[in-house]
C-alpha cells in the first residue's frame, strides 16, 4: 500500500469559510480500509483503476474505475478496497460552510456515487498545486475552493444530462429483460448495488418489488402474443422463459384470474 499525501490539518480554522485539509493519490492494496465516525469533512475520491465497497448512510456502494465517490460531514462511513483488482484513487478533502453550501448546491442529500464521469484532469491540476504550497495557505485555500466548484460543477452538469434515478435504470433493465430467465443477482452486478439495497430503492418508487415488476411485465407479453399472434400456449410459455406450460398457467391465472386459454377466446371482452 503507497500513498501520496498532502497534508494541511494543522493550519484549519473552525472560522474559515473554506478549509482545504489534505489531498492525495492511493496506490491500494487488499488491506486497505478506512472506516470513520461521523467527522467534519467533505470529500470525493476518482478512481482510476480497480474496484472497492463504500458503505454509507444504509447504501452498500461498489465504486469501480472511472466513477466518483463522495464523502460528507457528520456522516458515518466505511470503505474498502478489492483483494484482487484494488483501488488506484485521486482525492482531496475539505471543511467549512462554503463546502457545505456547494454539497448541498450540486448534490442531492442521498447521492454518494456517480457513474463514469472523468475528473481526473481537474484533480491532477488541483493536487499538482497542492503539492506546490509554499506556506501561503489563505491563498491555496481559496483557490482549491475554487476548483472544487468548478468539478462539483462540471460533476452536477454529467449527472443532469445522463443520469437517470436508480429505480429508472432498474425498471429500464427490467424491461430490456422481460422475455429472458433472469436473477436480481445479474442486475446486482449490471449496476454494481447490493440486492437488498435495489429492492428498497425500487419499491420506494414504485411500490413492489423488481421481481414483481417482472412477473407482471411478463403476463403482459403474454397477453399481447395470446391476441395478437398465432404462437401456441406452449410456444408462448418458452418465449417467455417459464419452466414448463403448466407453469405459465398457474402464473397466468393467479395473475388475470382467468386461463389463458380463455383469455385468448374472450380476451377482446377482458382488456
Amino acid at each position: 500500500m503507497q500513498e501520496k499525501i498532502c497534508s494541511f490539518w494543522n493550519y484549519e480554522r473552525k472560522d474559515r469559510p473554506f478549509n482545504v485539509l489534505m489531498a492525495g493519490v492511493s496506490y491500494c492494496d487488499g488491506t486497505y480500509r478506512i472506516e470513520r465516525k461521523p467527522e467534519n469533512l467533505y470529500s470525493f475520491e476518482y478512481i482510476y483503476s480497480g474496484r472497492g465497497t463504500l458503505v454509507i448512510d444504509g447504501q452498500r456502494l461498489e465504486p469501480r474505475a472511472g466513477d466518483v465517490y463522495f464523502l460528507k460531514r457528520g456522516v458515518p462511513h466505511c470503505y474498502w478496497s478489492d483483494e484482487g483488482e484494488p483501488w488506484t484513487k485521486i482525492w482531496v478533502c475539505f471543511n467549512g460552510l462554503m463546502a457545505e453550501a456547494m454539497f448541498s448546491a450540486y448534490l442531492e442529500r442521498n447521492v454518494y456515487l456517480m457513474r463514469d464521469c472523468d475528473i481526473s484532469a481537474q484533480m491532477e491540476a488541483l493536487l499538482a498545486k497542492l503539492e506546490a504550497f509554499a506556506g501561503e495557505y489563505e491563498q491555496t485555500a481559496d483557490e482549491t475552493a475554487v476548483a472544487v466548484l468548478e468539478i462539483l460543477q462540471k460533476l452536477h452538469s454529467q449527472g443532469r444530462s445522463h443520469t437517470r434515478t436508480l429505480p429508472e435504470q432498474i425498471k429500464e433493465w427490467i424491461d430490456l429483460h422481460v422475455e429472458e430467465n433472469v436473477r436480481l443477482e445479474q442486475l446486482c452486478e449490471e449496476l454494481h448495488y447490493s440486492r437488498n439495497h435495489l429492492i428498497n430503492q425500487f419499491r420506494n418508487r414504485y411500490g413492489i418489488t423488481p421481481y414483481q415488476y417482472l412477473r407482471e411485465q411478463k403476463i403482459e407479453a403474454a397477453k399481447r402474443y395470446l391476441l395478437y399472434s398465432g404462437m401456441s400456449i406452449q410456444e408462448i410459455a418458452a418465449r417467455l422463459s417459464y419452466t414448463d406450460e403448466n407453469y405459465f398457467h398457474s402464473c397466468f391465472k393467479e395473475a388475470t384470474g382467468v386461463t389463458p386459454g380463455n383469455f385468448r377466446n374472450f380476451g377482446d371482452r377482458m382488456i
